[in-house]
């Protein structure tokens, strides 16, 4: 014999059993007529307590001054239903953020009868929400504004000086030779000092000024001086001789310069862009004179920099000759300890290029337009290490491949991926094309469906660098990238420090409820990787596992990674 479950017994299971939401009915007067056990759990009151009691105690005294609760039965009756989005009170006098909605109840001929509400407590997502916004205007490792909060200060600064103001001054601010302490001492210590020179930057400025970290070992600093133009240069003066003084990290004691470049505003700068770049042509010139100075910019500078010449010259051979190769860096999961992918990453030869960091190539790359040439050579010869993989009984791990808007946008792009998997015999998902925060919002901003496109086709897409200050909450949910890559500057202070471990925490949380995969970069100490699974990080990318690879290398240590995943198992 079947039992019938009629609809009348199915809305008393939910109403009676489901705890994690609140279901509670009020009278026209805004009474409650019926208080379930999850109200009873959510707000603490029992069911004795609310029956013929107001609701108005599960407001907040600001919503109950300004009409709320009465405001929202009039919107719930007039439209068929009205949202609850807000703080509501416990009976303990604690806050929580719920998100609910009212609709009326009618009886016949549509006669108003009352209301019925359903709320939930999720106070975790909204303050991990509200975490990541924070982290939009920050910079998480400095507490300096990060280059999209600084880009937006100097406009503000710049239209005001173009009502009259004083003239504004930027100062870009580069740390000479910050690699050395990164390889010497580890990139914590690296970061540590970063922090402390964050530190000194704010004392030695204005309250007025306004710091950034454009990136890397980067600062900025705006500075609304007098009409002589060289005033910039008295914060300059100090800037050089306070970060001249000794630094403690640990038990090390780091010596450090800064090169800086010097833009001041006038007449014909009336754009954002067009200061940082007269700052830049100065911070090359401070460089090229033996760091640990500073220098205005002048036109003189703007012949000297059309621009980097001898770098573009050898670039352009090196193009033409293929002088790059792949090294490759394996990406760990958290389970299992066994590596589920491998990025590969471009490295220069040359007599010039081998000197600079990959970055700056790949920027003069990009605007000598021959970014496009060499992320195909990339995408064709990583495909072919793949395949080779493949033919070594390597068939579990997938390709990351780095890339780029300005590549992404090339009219030949899907015909040189797809002519490259047609060659190695490799498919669409094999692979993971890995492009930044800021590429991202770029190609969004242009309208292109060149992701949507690269998903429908079955590749995955991963979002680098997550944190550096581009993104939103708004564009993680419309992007449609598989996977999260923290970029290492979330595990400064981790696990050591609770509000790092909190912001890592939060975005993480944030990650698996978009249903993102999330990859931790920088991972560099046991004690950080233990804290990552605790927090449910589903895999890991740095040093504490390996560095990137030849070819050949990364080929003996897969195996052997197998190998020793077989015998464990």
């Amino acid at each position: 014999m079947h039992t019938t479950i009629s609809p009348s017994m199915l809305l008393q299971h939910i109403y009676s059993s489901a705890t994690e939401f609140a279901i509670f009915t009020l009278g026209l007067d805004g009474t409650v007529s019926s208080w379930n056990a999850g109200a009873e759990v959510i707000f603490g009151f029992t069911e004795n307590e609310m029956l013929d009691r107001t609701a108005l105690v599960i407001f907040t005294p600001e919503d109950r001054a300004v009409g709320v609760p009465a405001q929202e039965m009039t919107n719930a009756a007039d439209t068929g239903r009205a949202g609850d989005y807000r703080w509501h009170l416990r009976k303990n006098g604690e806050r929580f953020w719920a998100d609910g909605v009212m609709t009326p109840i009618r009886g016949q001929h549509g006669v108003l009868l009352g209301y019925l509400k359903i709320l939930r407590d999720i106070t975790e997502r909204k303050l991990a929400q509200e975490e990541i916004m924070a982290l939009s205007l920050a910079d998480p490792l400095t507490g300096a504004a990060n280059r999209a909060a600084f880009d937006s200060r100097a406009r503000e600064m710049l239209d005001l000086c173009a009502r009259g103001a004083s003239p504004l001054h930027l100062l870009m601010i580069d740390l000479d030779h910050f690699k050395n302490v990164n390889d010497t001492l580890g990139h914590q210590a690296g970061d540590e000092l970063l922090r402390q020179v964050a530190n000194r930057l704010r004392h030695v400025g204005r309250s007025s000024d306004y710091l950034g970290r454009l990136g890397g070992d980067e600062f900025g600093m705006l500075q609304v001086g007098s009409n002589d133009l060289s005033s910039g240069g008295v914060l300059a003066e100090k800037i050089v001789a306070t970060l001249a003084q000794p630094f403690e990290i640990g038990s090390a004691v780091v010596h450090i310069s800064a090169s800086i470049g010097i833009a001041s505003a006038t007449n014909d700068v009336v754009e954002p862009e067009l200061l940082f770049k007269r700052a830049d042509l100065a911070l090359y010139k401070s460089k090229n004179s033996g760091r640990n100075c500073y220098h205005h910019f002048t036109e003189e500078l703007n012949f000297a920099a059309h621009k980097r010449n001898l770098d573009s010259s050898e670039l352009r051979e090196a193009v033409t000759a293929r002088l790059f190769s792949l090294v490759y860096q394996p990406i760990i999961d958290s389970g299992t300890g066994r590596a589920v992918a491998m990025e590969a990453l471009i490295r220069f030869s040359g007599p010039v290029l081998s000197r600079y960091p990959v970055d700056y190539v790949i920027d003069l790359a990009r605007e000598l337009g021959l970014i496009f040439e060499i992320g195909s050579w990339v995408f064709a010869e990583a495909a072919m290490q793949l395949a080779k993989w493949r033919a070594a009984g390597i068939a579990d791990v997938t390709l990351c491949i780095n890339t780029c808007a300005k590549e992404l946008l090339n009219d030949g792009y899907l015909a040189s991926i797809d002519a490259a998997m047609a060659n190695s015999g490799i498919v669409a998902r094999d692979i993971e094309i890995e492009l930044t925060e800021r590429d991202a919002i770029d190609l969004k901003n242009t309208g292109s469906d060149v992701l949507e496109t690269l998903v429908t086709a079955g590749f995955r897409l991963a979002l680098d660098d997550f944190g550096i200050g581009y993104s939103s909450l708004s564009y993680l949910r419309t992007l449609p990238v598989a996977t999260l890559k923290l970029d290492r500057s979330f595990l400064s202070g981790v696990p050591a420090e609770g509000d790092a471990n909190a912001v890592a925490s939060a975005v993480i949380k944030l990650a698996k409820d978009l249903n993102l995969r999330v990859v931790a970069e920088g991972v560099e100490e046991d004690v950080q990787a233990v804290f990552l699974r605790h927090i449910e990080c589903q895999a890991f990318q740095g040093f504490l596992f390996s560095g990137a690879m030849r070819p050949d290398t990364a080929t003996d240590w897969l195996l052997a990674d197998r190998a020793l995943s077989a015998v464990i198992n």
